[in-house]
Order: structure tokens, then sequence, then C-alpha cells
């Protein structure tokens, strides 16, 4: 009866502890746009209740990854120069029981303030509980990017972001 109990509590904790892949959309019909002609502005849905609030003008771009019912008053997560195009069509989201707890999204951005090279990255966030941040980059370009980004992802998932 023991070696049971013990047994059904290590199988519950593994799973829990185990990250759900989902993929979820950057813009399209199930987005909310609010976007103006100088100021692209559009909120799209994530998995357990967050979202992901996007913000484009033009020469500076950002998100905001939260819960949807205060993604609006959520502090930005990251922002950065762009050269054109911004964010990828979907973002890569991991999640154990139900709650996300790491991001990845693919974006386009400039290299530095006086160099308009391209830089192409995926971004990796964490997500806690109060809080979401950067936790990593991966260059597009490096052999196993994607198998190296879902890996940070799934560290994200482990670390807490610190207060600023």
């Amino acid at each position: 009866m023991w070696r049971a109990l013990v047994t059904g509590a290590l199988v519950l904790m593994l799973t829990a502890a185990r990250a759900e892949t989902v993929f979820t959309a950057t813009n399209g019909r199930e987005c909310k746009d609010s976007s103006k002609p100088e100021f692209g502005n559009w909120v799209c849905p994530g998995p357990g209740g967050y979202a992901v609030y996007f913000m484009d003008e033009g020469n500076m771009v950002g998100i905001t990854i939260g819960p949807s019912r205060s993604i609006r008053a959520t502090p930005v997560t990251s922002q950065w120069m762009s050269v054109g195009k911004a964010f990828g069509d979907k973002i890569q989201w991991m999640v154990r029981g139900g709650r996300p707890k790491a991001a990845v999204l693919r974006i386009w951005r400039r290299k530095g303030l006086d160099d308009d090279t391209e830089i192409q990255e995926l971004a990796v966030f964490a997500i806690n509980e109060r809080r979401v941040c950067p936790y990593a980059v991966v260059d597009i370009h490096h052999p196993d990017a994607n198998e190296t980004a879902a890996h940070e992802a799934e560290a994200a998932a482990d670390w807490q972001c610190t207060e600023k």
C-alpha cells in the first residue's frame, strides 16, 4: 500500500513538472487589433489566461506578456529597435499544470543605434506568478537554433525573474 502511494505521488509530480508545448498566433482573427495609422497595437490570446500585447511604432517595437485581464496595464516585457518585420508568426509557450511558464518568440531587430544590420533571434522569456522577463536569445543562424531555444525555454520555466 505504502509503495503504491509513493509511486502514485512520484508519477503525479513528474507529470506536473513536464511541460506541454503550445503554439499561438501573433496576429490574425483571434487577436484584438487597436492599431492606428501611426502605431500598431494588438493583443493576441495565449494559453492559461495569458496574452501578448504587441506594440509597433515603426522604429521601436515591444511586447508585454501577462494575464489577459490586465495585459494593457502590465509593464513592457521587452522592446527593441526594428528593421521592418519585427515579430514571428507564432509564439511558442511552455505550459505546466495549465499555466504558461516560458515563451519563445522569433524577433527581427537592428544591430545597434547607428547600425541598420538586421539580426534575427529567438527571444526566450521566463514567466513567473508576478513577473515576466527576458531570459535568453538564440541567434536564428545557430545550427540548432529551435532546439536550443526549446532547451532555454525549459530552463526559463524553472527560473525566477528578479525585481528591478
